[in-house]
Parts: C-alpha cells; sequence; structure tokens
C-alpha cells in the first residue's frame, strides 16, 4: 500500500559528467548550464553540485561528433546530485548522449545525506581526532608536570 507522497516524491540520483577539454574556461559555465537546464526540463531539483574542474584522465577517450573522432587526454570534470520522478532519467540520459560538449557521463541512483568525497570525509574526521587527541595528550603532561612541580614547593 503506498499514500500520495510516495508517488510524487522524487528520487535522488548523482551525474558526474566530464566536459571535453575544447571548452574554453569561458565557456564552460555554459555547458554547465546546459546541463543543468536538462536537468530541471525533466523535473529535478539540485541537492548539491561540483563545478567541473580540468583532470587529467587515466586513459585516453573518444568522442565522436559527426565525422571527426576527438581524442581526450584530459576533461572537465563535475557532478550534479539531484531529486528527480521516477523515470526522468531516461531522457536526461537521452539529453546527455546527445551534447556534443559532453565526453562521458555516469548518472546513478543515490542518497541525499551523502554529499562529500567519503575517503576526504574520513581521512579530514580522523586528521581532526588525532590533532585533538595530540593536543590533549599534551595538556595532561603539562598539567602532570605542575602537580610535580607544585608538590616539591609545599613538600
Amino acid at each position: 500500500m503506498t499514500n500520495e507522497t510516495d508517488k510524487t516524491a522524487g528520487t535522488v540520483y548523482e551525474v558526474g559528467f566530464h566536459i571535453v577539454p575544447t571548452v574554453s574556461p569561458e565557456n564552460l559555465p555554459k555547458e554547465v548550464d546546459a546541463i543543468k537546464a536538462v536537468l530541471a526540463k525533466n523535473g529535478a531539483v539540485t541537492i548539491s553540485e561540483e563545478f567541473p574542474k580540468l583532470r587529467a584522465l587515466a586513459y585516453q577517450m573518444v568522442k565522436v561528433v559527426g565525422p571527426v573522432r576527438q581524442r581526450c587526454d584530459s576533461a572537465y570534470f563535475g557532478w550534479i546530485k539531484y531529486e528527480a520522478p521516477k523515470g526522468a532519467t531516461i531522457e536526461i540520459n537521452k539529453a546527455l548522449d546527445a551534447n556534443e560538449k559532453v565526453l562521458r557521463y555516469l548518472n546513478i541512483k543515490t542518497v541525499a545525506e551523502n554529499t562529500l568525497y567519503g575517503d576526504k570525509l574520513l581521512a579530514d574526521e580522523k586528521a581532526l581526532k588525532d590533532a585533538e587527541a595530540a593536543k590533549a595528550a599534551e595538556s595532561k603532561t603539562t598539567a602532570a608536570e605542575m602537580d610535580k612541580s607544585i608538590d616539591k614547593l609545599v613538600g
């Protein structure tokens, strides 16, 4: 048995995409806006995103545009997490396939809460805990040394 909110509630997705490196940095926002327009046209609401940055690729990718094969060793990589109605990804994928500036993309179902890189977040939390533990150990040592000094003065 489903209630009305189940029927209207969207599913959370994340699309990671590579934009061809031939796009100039000045035109990059225009290409990202085109991807966002595709999402919005299909009822998607953006949850979070990371603006694309130029990155070296692990291997060469080929984008065929008409009769031309464009070989890419680098690309602009970005991602957008969004909520959309079920079935919207079919049209979104078709539009991204047709976009000549999108080298490759991956559109996956995910959860809204996990918006940070897992390994990076865990490493940052561990570094913070280690720094706090070192500071606490330093203050304990200092307090113990002060107690000894007081005992010497009093005793």
